[in-house]
């Protein structure tokens, strides 16, 4: 299973409903709002590295009011 954190920037006043749409993306095990650098920080899952590419390019980034994003892929120890 592949793990990541995905830090998402939103266009002006558009960060609740980023979050609400990234919610219902498959995938997506929890989804915050939060304040400073970053709008929206989503923890995400898939089985493969190739699932995790479908999972941000093709599901995430194309939201509508995403300015940004910034995937951490989490390691573990």
């Amino acid at each position: 299973m592949v793990k990541a954190i995905i830090l998402i920037t939103a266009d002006p006043g558009k960060d609740r409903e980023v979050a609400g749409k990234i919610k219902e993306i498959q995938g997506v095990m929890n989804v915050y709002l939060a304040a400073g650098r970053y709008d929206v920080v989503a923890e995400v899952q898939a089985p493969d590295d190739a699932s995790m590419l479908s999972l941000t390019y093709d599901n995430v980034r194309i939201i509508s009011g995403i300015r940004d994003t910034h995937t951490m892929f989490c390691l573990p120890v």
